[in-house]
């Protein structure tokens, strides 16, 4: 299996042997306060400030332009130490808007291609929503991006993303595990009775029966001792503490014998599908119980990432806003403004926050930025 560093810190990417990266919303909020992760912040933001005119990015996108660029940065700085894949991300609260997505897609892309970085060095993780399904059909066909689908909950929304033409899915393998035993009431000690795992092995034996080409991924494991028994992944995303025990102690990759209900259900699922001709899409063909699975493991950790992006753009848009700051401390108000020193003198404070309310009101006014003070607004991955 592939090891995929699903971490932010630098030095556990440089001491292990990975082959790939990853970022999401949760990695970036937990590291966001290290110096060597702020100041790619610092960068992006500096950046698209001094580019927007350039790039014609308008004063209500600059938030938004920031945080895009933000994570061009930081997948730039982890490709120099780990070569590749990397799996950078769209905005997970688009997952209801296809065409949003493509975007967002499309803009992180170039930006790694402006860096000489090929797009087949980038995977672009999408929500597996019914959107995110149609906007990673568009990238795959049209436009040559590699995808991710992630958050697969089963064998019917594997089917439906495979169908999609993605490069990847991942599976949350944590949060189905915990699904079926809360759902049981039961605590499986032995993995191989456990219904969580007999659903990845059908998921896993259909694309084998099938010789579908997108690599399925597994993600977060609970612990380091459930790894071994879902060996059938193409590859596994691992945090910074699992690749720290992977170095430590030895885990066995031996799959668990196929059982026949696993071997059963991937036989009688139907291939190939057609979900995303239908208006109804695959969620109507599901029982309500794999419904409430999918409910589980994509829209409950779709609204966590919500929060998350929430609190990121919130840091950005701070970080957007006292750079005006400190622009208009260095400059000649003067000849900036046009107009008397004096009249402007309120808008550049000692840093009390009514001093930073004036300046964003200044800014507003002054400058059009509105927005900005407003959180409102062909190769193979493996």
């Amino acid at each position: 299996m592939a090891l995929i560093a699903d971490t932010l810190n630098f030095e556990t990417l440089g001491m292990h042997d990975l082959h790939g990266t990853t970022i999401n919303p949760r990695s970036i909020i937990g590291a966001i306060d290290a110096d060597s992760v702020f100041y790619h912040l610092w960068t992006a933001v500096k950046q698209t400030l001094d580019e927007r005119v350039r790039r014609r990015i308008p004063n209500s996108r600059l938030v938004k332009a920031s945080l895009e660029r933000f994570l061009f940065e930081l997948g730039n700085i982890i490709m120099y130490r780990v070569d590749g894949p990397h799996f950078t991300m769209v905005d997970p609260r688009r997952h209801n808007d296809a065409s949003s997505m493509v975007r967002n897609a499309q803009r992180l892309v170039s930006l790694f291609e402006e860096k000489d970085i090929r797009r087949s060095k980038v995977v672009v993780s999408i929500p597996a929503t019914s959107e995110g399904l149609h906007a990673a059909q568009e990238l795959e066909s049209e436009h040559g991006i590699h995808t991710n689908l992630f958050l697969v909950s089963g064998l019917i929304h594997a089917a439906a993303c495979a169908e999609a033409g993605a490069t990847t899915i991942t599976i949350p393998v944590g949060r189905l595990l915990n699904w079926y035993e809360r759902k049981r009431k039961a605590a499986y000690k032995d993995l191989s009775t456990h219904p969580g795992v007999e659903t990845i092995q059908s998921t896993l034996e259909y694309f084998r029966l099938h010789g579908i080409k997108t690599k399925v991924i597994g993600s977060e494991f609970r612990a380091l001792s459930e790894i071994g028994p879902h060996a059938g992944f193409d590859a596994i995303c691992i945090s910074k503490d699992q690749a720290d025990g992977l170095q430590r102690c030895q885990i066995s990759t031996a799959t668990l014998r196929l059982s026949s209900s696993a071997h059963l259900r991937a036989r009688q699922a139907q291939y190939p599908t057609s979900f995303l001709s239908s208006k109804t899409g695959f969620m109507e063909a599901m029982s309500a119980e794999t419904r409430s699975m999918v409910a589980a493991t994509l829209f409950v950790p779709l609204g966590e990432m919500k929060a998350q992006m929430d609190s990121l753009e919130e840091i950005v848009e701070k970080e957007v806003v006292r750079q005006f700051e400190l622009t208009l401390t260095t400059v000649d108000l003067k000849g900036f403004y046009g107009t008397p020193v004096k009249k402007r003198k309120s808008r550049v404070s000692d840093g009390s926050d009514s001093g930073r309310a004036g300046l964003k009101r200044g800014l507003a006014e002054d400058l059009g930025l509105e927005e900005v003070c407003s959180s409102q607004d062909t190769d193979d991955v493996f």
